[in-house]
């Protein structure tokens, strides 16, 4: 018997040597040939950046700018040719295919058109035609650009193809290594079985009897009953074994129940500190951006007054102005106040839920974005005699309002242009603020109100704090209403707000 499992063995080890030898000379060719195509794509992608950030800066060229700033484009410009012709140099170094090959010349003679186009472009913008250069931009420079970046992207393709077609080999050849691998198992499992059938029939069925006694011990079953405790052989040295196990166990057990439950408490003690910080510093934020908004109004006003060039005969509307915002400062430090002592804008003790007229309400931040941004053209329109009574925080919706006002005024290329509708759906009031901005891309709208999240298509017009659109979601949520986004890029972005008349505010009972 003992003969025959050395032999099984013996051939076991045998066997799983050579299988591991090919299998591990299979994986080092898959893994320098992986490692050259992955290099390959990471050129490839390297390139695509520097392409695409090129390109971005060309853009950049088209807004006014004084003659250092566009110092900086162009030599922004020749940093990004640098590091193109870097990366050109490098890709030529790991091409394997001859196709590849004559499809990255073709994309490096298209690039160089565009080049040329590119710097007609600078060269327009910097002689001060930008309308000329925009036309340009649009044009010629832009099917260039369009015409190079195709035949980039099909290079991409079929590189990614190439890398798909060899790993799919590769995978192949370990499928058959792994059927050499399959057979083995089965073999070790069957000399498994017949090792465990002799370890059964001689060793295991003696001691049967005394496994489950020792076993019913362990699991509290039942109380042990050993008569052999005081024998001084073999049996009764198990037993005294087995009598201390059993006391253990009982000891384990009762350990085990107070240390889950001390940790069950510890879970939510700490659950709910986590939860306190994270509203603690999302409201820091939130009321930091808030003070920006009205302080700028409140600025705005005092230098008017303060201006030596003033021909106001009556300051007392912009002296009344300034008081107004000082109130709302005042209404938001209240409510940051009424937040640290609740920790939840849940809590019906955060926020004045009262009458409110929804329409004043927009009226006035059309009053107030207007001093904010004097080029901006805001109107508010709704039916006439609609009663927009509603119950809420008057200063919480101002803030979300202006702040959306406030984004349609910094993203857009052209004299802004808001348009706020009130209409009234019965239980529900909507309000619908379109503008004609630079609008929000596709990809990006899902992630909008996401506290700090900043738009990375629209950071060339504005720098913004991502705090803006996630006061809105949180004011919103707060009237337990919803808010909805559309927006098309080179359009503009329409925003559709529904806001209960009477909010449904839940108890801290409930």
């Amino acid at each position: 018997m003992y003969l025959l499992l050395a032999l099984c063995l013996v051939a076991m080890i045998a066997v799983g040597i050579a299988v591991h030898y090919q299998v591990d000379s299979a994986q080092q060719r898959a893994i320098a040939a992986e490692r050259a195509q992955i290099e390959n794509l990471s050129v490839l992608e390297e390139l695509n950046d520097y392409i695409s950030d090129f390109r971005t800066v060309e853009s950049e060229a088209l807004a006014p700018m004084s003659p250092g700033a566009f110092a900086d484009i162009r030599t922004a410009a020749a940093e990004f040719d640098d590091k193109i012709k870097a990366a050109s140099e490098r890709y030529q170094k790991v091409l394997a295919h001859d196709e590849f090959r004559l499809a990255f010349s073709k994309f490096h003679t298209q690039w160089a058109q565009y080049r040329r186009a590119a710097n007609q472009v600078f060269q327009l913008a910097q002689s001060g035609k930008l309308n000329d250069a925009a036309r340009f931009y649009r044009g010629e420079s832009g099917a260039k650009y369009a015409q190079a970046n195709n035949t980039f992207g099909a290079l991409v393709f079929r590189s990614t193809e190439s890398l798909i077609r060899e790993v799919e080999a590769k995978n192949t050849e370990a499928r058959r290594h792994l059927l050499k691998i399959d057979a083995l198992i089965a073999a070790m499992i069957v000399v498994t079985l017949l090792c465990l059938i002799y370890v059964d029939a001689v060793i295991l069925r003696p001691l049967t009897h005394l496994i489950r006694m020792a076993g019913n011990a362990v699991g509290g079953k039942d109380k042990l009953r050993l008569p052999w405790l005081s024998r001084g052989d073999e049996i009764g040295a198990l037993s005294r074994t087995l009598s201390k196990i059993q006391e253990s166990t009982a000891s384990l057990v009762r350990n085990q129940k107070l240390a889950t439950a001390k940790n069950t408490m510890l879970q939510r003690a700490l659950a709910n500190e986590e939860r306190l910080n994270n509203f603690q510093k999302t409201f820091r934020s939130m009321a930091t951006h808030e003070f920006r908004t009205l302080l700028s109004v409140i600025d705005g006003h005092a230098q008017r007054l303060l201006n030596p060039r003033n021909e106001e005969t009556d300051s007392s509307p912009r002296y009344t102005k300034i008081r107004e915002a000082v109130a709302k400062l005042n209404n938001l430090i209240q409510n940051w106040l009424d937040a640290a002592q609740s920790a939840s804008l849940d809590d019906p003790k955060f926020g004045k839920r009262t009458e409110l007229s929804l329409l004043a309400l927009l009226e006035d931040v059309r009053g107030v974005g207007s001093d904010m941004f004097p080029n901006a053209t805001i109107t508010v329109q709704a039916p006439a005699g609609i009663d927009s009574r509603m119950i809420g925080d008057g200063n919480v919706l101002f803030h979300a309002f202006i702040n959306l006002v406030s984004n349609a005024t910094k993203y857009t290329l052209a004299q802004p242009a808001i348009d706020m509708r009130l209409s009234d759906k019965g239980e529900a009031f909507e309000v619908t603020l379109r503008d004609n901005g630079t609008g929000i891309p596709a990809d990006e709208l899902k992630e909008i109100f996401q506290m700090s999240f900043r738009s990375r298509s629209n950071a060339v017009l504005e720098d913004g704090s991502g705090v803006g659109l996630a006061v809105v979601y949180a004011a919103i949520e707060f009237h337990k209403g919803t808010i909805d986004v559309a927006s098309q890029v080179g359009v503009g972005t329409t925003f559709t707000i529904t806001l209960p008349k009477a909010p449904v505010v839940e108890t801290a009972n409930a």
